[in-house]
């Protein structure tokens, strides 16, 4: 079965590896990122922005860093995935974190991200 447009919005996204002009593409302007805390930058950020220049900073901890979307479900206006993140921090400590995230969309475009995720082995990475 062929996704449907919110989670074809929502694979954008992913696939943009923090390309900037495709999450522009897919991200609305007024867009609002709840990231749990105990994940590097965690925190609420309004306004793509914001996201784009204060949250994506996290990555300089990391040389590699993938996120692997595993199952997609839709209800109404959300779309809710399951998966993993995965990378090697600058320190070379090789990490995997599950995570949910659940995405709000409207117009065909991400308006909200409320993030979830195993943060201790993401702690413990970045400590060494």
């Amino acid at each position: 079965m062929p996704d449907s447009s919110q989670i074809d919005v929502i694979r954008r996204y992913y696939s943009a590896k923090g390309d900037p002009q495709v999450i522009r593409s897919v991200v609305a302007p007024d867009a609002e990122w709840d990231v749990v805390e105990g994940f590097p930058n965690g925190g609420v950020y309004r306004g793509l922005d914001n996201i784009l220049g204060d949250f994506f900073g996290f990555l300089t901890h990391f040389t590699e860093f993938q996120v692997v979307s595993e199952e997609f479900f839709e209800d109404g206006d959300h779309v809710v995935v399951l998966g993993r993140y995965a990378g090697i921090t600058t320190a070379g400590t090789p990490v995997t974190s599950r995570f949910a995230h659940v995405f709000t969309l409207r117009d065909s475009r991400i308006v909200r991200l409320r993030q979830t995720c195993d943060t201790l082995p993401i702690a413990r990475a970045l400590e060494h």
